[in-house]
């Protein structure tokens, strides 16, 4: 199922990081689904949607404008996980991720924490409690037993689709 993934910042789940997952097909489309600790998915694309960007640079006040969209693999329930929990945590390999972030006041994009270079998709991201982590396309390659971990994994993931 294709979802899009957000940090909801309800008063309710403050000083949590708990993330809603919105549907994107099927008769829950547009709904709210579940709010988890952390989420994986895979085939994944950062979207920034430039009005709702436009509306917290001129009213200084947060909107839902920019999620992470991808096929869902595996969810890890509200109140699971530590808060420092990473996508190292959540997805086996040394250095196999690199951390991606979004600022409305920075950019009208996400980008890696890293190098500060705009990141529009990734094959495999873990949307984790200490933030979202884009898997490195050079460790995917040596992931046979990620399949194992979560159960199925597809075999035509293209480690080479990275634009980071």
């Amino acid at each position: 199922m294709r979802v899009n993934v957000y940090r909801n910042l309800s008063p309710q789940y403050k000083g949590q990081r708990a993330w809603s997952l919105m549907a994107q097909e099927g008769p829950s489309k547009g709904k709210v689904i579940d709010i988890v600790d952390a989420v994986i998915l895979k085939d994944v694309t950062f979207v920034v949607r430039e009005g709702g960007r436009q509306r917290v640079l001129r009213d200084k006040q947060k909107n839902v404008h920019a999620f992470v969209q991808g096929d869902l693999v595996k969810t890890f329930p509200l109140n699971t996980l530590k808060k420092t929990a990473t996508g190292t945590a959540l997805a086996p390999g040394k250095d196999a991720s690199v951390r991606v972030s979004y600022d409305p006041y920075h950019a009208g994009y996400f980008f890696r924490e890293d190098t500060g270079r705009a990141v529009a998709d990734a094959p495999l991201v873990v949307v984790a409690p200490a933030g979202v982590y884009a898997a490195k396309p050079s460790v995917l390659r040596g992931f046979a037993g990620l399949g194992a971990l979560l159960g199925e994994w597809p075999t035509e993931v293209d480690p080479d689709r990275w634009n980071g």
